[in-house]
């Protein structure tokens, strides 16, 4: 759902252990399960990656082809409230679309990340049982989410947050829960290979959602609530297809889903810890904006953002091809062979993104009036900020999916607690001085010292005697 680049999304924790792609399941049930990898045969791409002419194309592009439209459909959802509403309203869909990202981000971390490790492992009876398991966990979270919002909503109408954020947060505890389904739907279907099930899911979504949004701005019946109703609608109609559809694969049992939980929780703990402090840490600012100068500065915010978002679908995909490698790599060679790798990806990837950056600092701003309106003009210098954080990521991802790979995604918690610092002394008061500008300069200062602290760090542990060894007998 976020319509700013994922270099400010909370998957730095969940989305950096596993992509949501068939590569992704392979790569790290191999090494959990600690089965030697068959060497590949077929065509070499960047990276190291190898494609087998049988089913790995296919699946490459079918997922490329999801994640274009799931990233399509954020992006031009963005552009149809900037241009349909006021600056003020757009700041409203950006506040709730934050909470909604911070949200599902959890949610993959304890849940749909588990289940992409272990639901490969199992067959039949099992797979059901467990299957079931993750719906009940997802559930009982979508409930626990709405109680979270709706009581932000009552605090909101005590006149404790930005005036008409409140309608908003009680819109939204009411479909929270089926824009989180909708999230598990597609995990779901990645974990289990059905990569057409999950397309044909998003392209519905998208044609619902998009051809919603365009009948209201066209009545001139647009707003942030009406928004969240839509998109809200549009889910839990194609959640209840799907649920229809796969109603076979789920035999949710109590008693076995609280083993589940366990099992799921001594996972992902340390990864649900980095998502939450990086949530915190690179969310807020919307809300900082909101606070000091207004909802109107956060729909400049998710403007700015929105247009340098362009390089999502490109970026995602390319990290879905080679985050799984890093695993292989781990795996099969060793943390040595890891180490150079991770090099090499970095430098390819930040390679890559800084022809965008280039591209966006100097057109940037005309984009955010071409496709956002003329009320979003003269804001260039934000952008052109902003777009430096796109050769910061590749450094971000790259490292982070390395201290996954070995195991110390506790270091990765630690090291994300740099952007909290950030943000609490330093961005609070650029954020109050400078508004929108500030914020963009205190978000790429936190990106820049996490990605560089998460380098140092990696490249300073030392590697075992026998490194392949040790991560099989481990």
């Amino acid at each position: 759902m976020s319509t700013g680049v994922n270099l400010g999304s909370t998957s730095q924790g969940a989305e950096k252990l596993l992509a949501s792609s068939v590569p992704a399941r392979t790569a790290v049930t191999d090494a959990v399960l600690e089965s030697p990898i068959a060497p590949a045969t077929g065509w070499t791409l960047p990276f190291g990656l190898v494609l087998s002419p049988e089913r790995s194309l296919h699946q490459g592009v079918i997922s490329l082809a999801d994640q274009a439209v799931a990233s399509a459909t954020n992006f031009i959802t963005g552009i149809i409230i900037a241009r349909a509403c006021t600056k003020d309203e757009m700041g409203l869909y950006m506040l709730g679309l934050s909470l909604i990202v911070m949200i599902t981000d959890f949610q993959t971390s304890l849940i749909t990340t588990p289940y992409m490790v272990y639901a490969p492992r199992l067959k039949g009876r099992a797979h059901a049982l467990y299957t079931g398991s993750t719906l009940i966990h997802q559930l009982v979270f979508c409930l626990l989410a709405m109680f979270g919002v709706a009581g932000g909503a009552l605090v909101v109408a005590h006149g404790l947050g930005p005036r008409g954020l409140g309608p908003v947060l009680g819109a939204l505890s009411v479909v929270v829960a089926l824009i989180m389904l909708r999230e598990h739907a597609r995990r779901v279907s990645f974990a289990r290979l059905r990569l057409t099930t999950a397309f044909l899911f998003d392209t519905s979504i998208a044609v619902g959602q998009i051809g919603g949004l365009l009948f209201l701005a066209r009545l001139g019946l647009l707003s942030a609530i009406h928004a969240f109703w839509v998109i809200g609608a549009v889910c839990g109609i194609a959640v209840l297809g799907w649920l229809w559809s796969d109603r076979e694969c789920y035999h949710p049992q109590l008693q076995e889903s609280l083993a589940d939980l366990k099992k799921n929780w001594v996972f992902g703990k340390w990864v649900f810890a980095s998502g939450l402090v990086w949530a915190v840490s690179m969310n807020l600012y919307p809300w900082l904006l909101a606070y000091f100068h207004g909802t109107a500065s956060a729909g400049v915010w998710a403007a700015c953002l929105g247009v340098v978002s362009v390089g999502n679908p490109a970026l995602m995909g390319i990290q879905n091809f080679a985050g799984p490698k890093i695993a292989h790599v781990y795996a099969e060679f060793g943390q040595k062979a890891l180490r150079r790798f991770a090099l090499k990806i970095t430098a390819a990837l930040s390679l890559f993104m800084s022809v965008l950056c280039l591209a966006l600092i100097f057109w940037g701003g005309r984009l955010v009036t071409l496709l956002y309106g003329h009320q979003y003009a003269g804001n260039n210098l934000i952008v052109m900020v902003l777009a430096l954080n796109l050769p910061i990521a590749a450094t971000t991802f790259s490292f982070s999916r390395a201290l996954m790979a070995i195991e110390r995604a506790d270091l990765d918690f630690r090291v994300n607690f740099a952007a909290l610092f950030i943000m609490v002394f330093m961005g609070f008061w650029l954020v109050r001085a400078d508004g929108t500008l500030g914020a963009a300069v205190a978000f790429l200062a936190a990106n820049f010292v996490t990605s560089a602290v998460k380098a140092v760090v990696f490249l300073s542990l030392p590697a075992p005697r026998s490194a392949a060894t040790q991560h099989v007998t481990s």
